[in-house]
């Protein structure tokens, strides 16, 4: 009942009157979900089926983006699957001043995955529902899952007036406003008896790649 209460208060935070008819299931454990506060990290639901200007709209964020015109430039990830995914819960990205390719290779090696443009909004709508703000005002977010156009890549974030902004740019661009955020997928589909006990994969630990269940990682 209380991991119940905790995800329906995560759920109506994030989507108020607007939540998903049909919510999936939460892979994350009960454990995984009690050290999150400690580790300084969100847990986000993603729905199935939704596009970014959907969710734009549904969580009343301004974007400049032209989703019309760029509707096949911005490409993004599991699209037709509801996940749900942990990230950090600070207000401002990490790894400031690296490149995205430098971010991949970091978050490759510790079993972790990016964001892309949907998981970064439902990164957002959490993160206020929590903090009463956005996050990533004046700074820059690499999306280092999914792409922009054939090999590049989308960076975010939200201007002086309130609004997202979006540009396409290279993977290895470096900028002292620019880093990147990682999402951790549970290391197993659904609990059950088996797979309770699968590490999941945690920022800094390097070499294991809890999460590689995240095979579902793949571009649309």
């Amino acid at each position: 009942m209380i991991r119940e209460a905790y995800l329906n208060e995560l759920i109506d935070g994030m989507f108020g009157d607007n939540r998903p008819d049909d919510i999936a299931p939460c892979p994350f454990t009960d454990t995984e979900i009690a050290e999150l506060e400690s580790s300084d990290e969100l847990l986000v639901y993603v729905p199935a089926g939704l596009s970014a200007s959907n969710l734009c709209e549904l969580f009343d964020i301004q974007a400049n983006i032209n989703f019309d015109v760029e509707a096949n430039m911005i490409r993004t990830v599991m699209v037709s699957e509801s996940h749900w995914f942990v990230t950090s819960a600070a207000k401002v990205p990490e790894l400031i001043g690296s490149s995205g390719k430098y971010a991949k290779r970091e978050y490759d090696d510790e079993g972790l995955h990016g964001l892309d443009l949907r998981r970064y909004l439902c990164f957002c709508a959490a993160f206020k529902a929590r903090n009463g703000i956005f996050p990533d005002q004046t700074y820059w977010t690499f999306l280092l899952s999914g792409s922009y156009d054939r090999s590049g890549i989308s960076i975010v974030g939200f201007d002086g007036w309130g609004n997202l902004s979006h540009h396409g740019w290279m993977r290895n661009f470096e900028a002292k406003f620019c880093g990147s955020r990682y999402a951790v997928l549970a290391p197993r589909i659904e609990l059950l008896p088996q797979t309770v006990d699968l590490p999941r994969a945690r920022r800094g630990v390097h070499g294991r790649h809890g999460g590689d269940e995240a095979g579902l990682d793949r571009r649309r």
